[in-house]
């Protein structure tokens, strides 16, 4: 008997269920048959051959369908095949009524979900063969009646065959689409994962070194902050390590974001804000590309920034008085907004929401809760 592949799990879950109908309805059709060969023929003999036949079934239901189980359970059909003479009663031999009959039929039945094709088609023969012998040895004159009726057992034999190919060949395409599916996903989160990166790369280039290049470009180049800036954009851009501790104070990690600003900031906030580090280095960012476009795009020199804290949510506000702008009207190509705040707010679980319009300011509000 072969074993089918460890990934294909539809096909061997329908073998498993498979041969556990076929070995339990084989135990309670041969039970029964038991039952009516000590009702036709009640003498001793009879009797332990029933009481026999039902331990065997009990046997082979608890180990299962073995490949020696197969073979000697064939072996124990054949015997009592062949015994005819003695179990069976001579009336019965000829017709439907015949207990051993049953027990050949479900025999076939059942072992072509044990067996591979041609081990079953010998099963099926040697018993069928067996059955027409004993038919023979205990009435020469009843094998041209019984014969025809006999040779049923092909054709249910034949139909369990097919019904096993059918389900077995049905459990593979869906193993085969499960692993269509499976493929699938898995390219498609590699690929999320590939963007990610990326977004995260190009996130990181322009939050350090675009925004400085800016600020010297906008005569900051003496300015005393630049230098330490500069050093910790070469660190991020060298190492870009993740945070170490589990939990950061917000207002420590805004501090040097605040004093390196390119705009003066007036700040609000408690004195300690501590939350996870993931998502207060987020929130750092963000608050620091807020701060580079006050003073790219806003026309003014000051920014307010304010830090509410409570029950562990956190919100942080940029606000400046500056001109504003249309958000519909920005190119898609320009990155800060998008991939520097929104982006990296919603990564950590959290809400970024900019409000703007010409003339009226620009309000940058983060928002985060656990």
């Amino acid at each position: 008997m072969g074993h089918a592949d460890a990934g294909d799990a539809t096909e061997v879950e329908v073998r498993r269920r498979g041969r556990r109908y076929a070995v339990t309805v084989r135990t309670v059709v041969l039970a029964c048959a038991a039952a009516v060969a000590v009702y036709q023929t009640p003498v001793p003999l009879v009797v332990g051959v029933a009481v026999a036949l039902i331990g065997w079934s009990a046997v082979f239901l608890v180990i299962g369908p073995r490949a020696w189980v197969v073979a000697v359970d064939t072996g124990v059909v054949v015997a009592l095949c062949l015994a005819q003479r003695w179990t069976v009663p001579p009336e019965a031999l000829s017709d439907s009524t015949n207990w051993v009959l049953a027990v050949v039929s479900i025999t076939a039945v059942a072992h072509q979900w044990h067996t591979g094709t041609a081990a079953g088609a010998t099963v099926t023969g040697v018993v069928l063969a067996a059955y027409l012998a004993g038919n023979f040895l205990a009435d020469p004159a009843v094998l041209p009646v019984s014969a025809p009726l006999a040779l049923w057992t092909l054709g249910e034999a034949g139909l369990s065959r097919g019904l096993f190919l059918l389900l077995r060949t049905g459990a593979q395409a869906a193993d085969q689409e499960l692993a269509v599916s499976e493929r699938a996903r898995r390219d498609a989160a590699v690929a999320a994962a590939r963007r990610a990166d990326e977004r995260e790369h190009l996130a990181l280039l322009h939050d350090t070194a675009a925004s400085t290049l800016l600020a010297v470009g906008m005569g900051a180049a003496d300015a005393p902050w630049l230098r330490e800036r500069a050093r910790q954009d070469l660190a991020v851009l060298r190492d870009r390590p993740a945070p170490v501790a589990a939990v950061a104070d917000l207002v420590e990690l805004l501090a040097p974001v605040v004093r390196q600003s390119p705009v003066d900031v007036e700040t609000r906030a408690p004195a300690s804000v501590p939350l996870p580090a993931e998502v207060a280095t987020a929130i750092r960012g963000a608050v620091r590309e807020a701060l580079a476009n006050v003073a790219r795009h806003a026309g003014v020199d000051t920014a307010v920034l304010t830090v509410d804290h409570a029950d562990g949510r956190v919100a942080v506000e940029i606000a400046d008085a500056g001109r504003g702008f249309r958000p519909d009207l920005v190119s898609p190509h320009r990155r800060g907004v998008a991939s520097s705040i929104v982006r990296r707010i919603d990564h950590v679980g959290g809400r970024a929401a900019v409000e703007t319009a010409p003339g009226a300011g620009t309000r940058v509000r983060l928002e985060w809760s656990p």
